[in-house]
């Protein structure tokens, strides 16, 4: 009798949801490889970094802190104070005090800091190039598919809920049709989504890794 597992190759034949879980975890097996060679490309310790990097890179001060980037990758607040540390020894973070919370700073990152993560953002590149190769058509419906995976993980607590907007910052909800809607009730294109999940590493529970 062939056991009932994912990465079971004799139970995926037969199984089409298997073979779609065993080919994401391939995918994120990807992303660990090309966040991992571009860590170790800029003398970074762990991938955790480089994601941490180009996030401060492109996010507003609001968003810039430990309890927020906690949240945001699923970890502890200690690992991803132990990452910054590790970033600010090396020149690439500085910290701001808040002016209404002395116990609170916010983080930004320094010249040197800017100029690593422009370089180390392009490790999704590779997976980019990959997706453009599906028809345009085809990439619309993948995307449908998987939001409606992250939709699931997040109805079942396994990643933090992240926010999907119009390209006009407006919070942007899935209607019964299942077309997205923003807050006005008007239909939004694909094209005019943002999706706002972090690149994964690994499982996700919000435990230290």
């Amino acid at each position: 009798m062939v056991k009932e597992s994912i990465f079971n190759p004799d139970h995926q034949a037969g199984s089409m949801p298997s073979k779609v879980v065993a080919a994401m975890e391939r995918l994120s097996q990807a992303f660990r490889v090309l966040l991992w060679n571009e860590a170790k490309h800029h003398g970074i310790s762990s991938t955790i970094q480089i994601q941490l990097l180009t996030f401060l890179l492109y996010y507003p001060e609001s968003q810039r802190t430990v309890t927020y980037l906690a949240s945001y990758f699923n970890m502890t607040k200690a690992t991803i104070s132990d990452a910054l540390k590790a970033l600010e020894s090396k020149g690439l973070i500085q910290r701001k005090a808040s002016t209404t919370d002395t116990r609170s700073h916010y983080l930004s990152l320094t010249r040197q800091g800017k100029s690593v993560a422009r370089k180390a953002e392009k490790f999704a590149h590779p997976m980019q190039q990959a997706v453009m190769t599906i028809a345009a058509t085809k990439q619309v419906a993948l995307l449908d598919q998987l939001l409606k995976v992250l939709e699931d993980l997040n109805d079942q607590g396994i990643i933090t809920p992240q926010s999907i907007s119009n390209n006009g910052g407006y919070d942007a909800v899935k209607g019964k049709n299942g077309n997205h809607r923003n807050l006005g009730k008007q239909s939004l294109k694909h094209k005019d989504l943002k999706l706002d999940y972090p690149a994964l590493e690994g499982k996700s529970s919000g435990k230290k890794r």
